[in-house]
């Protein structure tokens, strides 16, 4: 168990990770950065200007690579229109390009569809899939809880809907929460049972040992009704908290109609800045909130084990203690992760305020719960 626990924290961190990520770069592709990458030179009829800097066409092929569409190109003087299509998993991405005589490298940007640098830096509803769709939803809940579903009329107050999208989430996903309480409940029951059991056989590596206590192992799991497969039950959560952060990243930067409003009427202020902001400094209040209310909760949970352990483990193997140091280092490194992406994005910042805070309300519940339980299953037991 401690082991899937770790498991779960190292993946959870590289999640963390891949959400920062940027797009890999690669060469001959239609994609943000090569695109950017160009530099346009643009001539007007009566003024003189020093284009030896711009993209000339070898640079433009070997960006973009060779053209799909040749559209009125004339291929003597070098005016015209070019085309390059990109398709990638059914979503075309398009650079129009026209050009004052190309070989003297004087071309203006036309028209371009679908370049954004990264997953998170697209609007919702530019691209197709049933993860898209998923992630679509969230947004219009989003959108329309910002107005209390009706109820404020035309006023749309991003941190309303973001404050109940959050909520509702977080609730919905109450039983299985639950769920993992309940096994770890009974892992605390039967740790007694499991640490006679470590004691017995301590000392003793020989494989028919190591066999019979396995089995012995898997009998007391058998007594409290214990399914090993129960640590795994917290990563059904999350592709849908993965979902719910890609909409908090990409909600201001998509136009209100995809999710059946107008345009620019959403309200994203909230106390002295707004949830778009990407200014590291006024988002540093926010972020501090972030790692101070995630340390609590995990301080918490963490206190509450140490006094579940005190009492009933007098044995504790050099690897359990290095477990629980490994637990705590990647406690630290999550905070410090968290903060730092929150401190780049007051959505995010205010998003992940919510869920943590949200959590201790959940995790005081849940260890109520679990004291009660855990009495009457001590009795039944005896």
């Amino acid at each position: 168990m401690k082991k899937n626990r770790i498991l779960k924290l190292v993946l959870t961190a590289l999640v963390l990770v891949t959400m920062t990520a940027c797009a890999k770069n690669e060469t001959g592709v239609v994609n943000y950065t090569n695109y950017t990458g160009l530099t346009v030179c643009v001539i007007a009829e009566d003024t003189t200007v020093d284009c030896s800097g711009a993209s000339t066409k070898e640079t433009v092929q070997d960006a973009l690579g060779t053209p799909d569409s040749f559209e009125d190109f004339d291929l003597l003087t070098g005016d015209g229109t070019l085309q390059w299509t990109y398709d990638s998993l059914g979503t075309a991405y398009t650079v129009t390009l026209t050009f004052e005589n190309f070989f003297l490298r004087t071309m203006t940007p036309l028209a371009d569809s679908g370049l954004y640098k990264d997953i998170y830096s697209t609007p919702i509803g530019l691209k197709t899939g049933a993860w898209e769709w998923i992630i679509l939803q969230i947004g219009k809940f989003t959108y329309h809880a910002s107005n209390l579903f009706g109820l404020l009329g035309d006023t749309y107050i991003y941190w309303i809907g973001l404050l109940l999208m959050t909520l509702t989430i977080r609730t919905l996903g109450w039983p299985i929460y639950a769920k993992s309480n309940d096994m770890t409940l009974k892992m605390q029951v039967a740790q007694p049972e499991l640490t006679r059991l470590q004691e017995k056989y301590q000392g003793r590596t020989d494989q028919a040992s190591q066999q019979r206590m396995q089995m012995e192992t898997m009998e007391i799991y058998k007594k409290y009704k214990i399914n090993v497969l129960g640590c795994l039950m917290p990563f059904l959560q999350m592709p849908i908290f993965i979902a719910m952060y890609q909409v908090v990243q990409r909600f201001p930067l998509t136009d209100e109609t995809i999710f059946g409003g107008i345009s620019n009427i959403m309200n994203t202020n909230f106390l002295w800045t707004n949830l778009g902001n990407t200014s590291m400094l006024a988002n540093l209040p926010l972020a501090l909130i972030v790692g101070g209310t995630m340390f609590l909760s995990q301080w918490i949970s963490q206190k509450r084990t140490a006094d579940q352990q005190k009492h009933q483990n007098r044995y504790q193997n050099p690897q359990a203690q290095q477990t629980a140091k490994t637990m705590k280092f990647m406690m630290y490194f999550m905070i410090i992760m968290m903060a730092y992406i929150a401190i780049g994005n007051a959505g995010i910042a205010f998003y992940w305020i919510i869920g943590n805070t949200y959590q201790l309300f959940q995790s005081e519940i849940a260890h109520r719960q679990m004291l009660s339980k855990k009495a009457k299953m001590i009795a039944e037991r005896k």
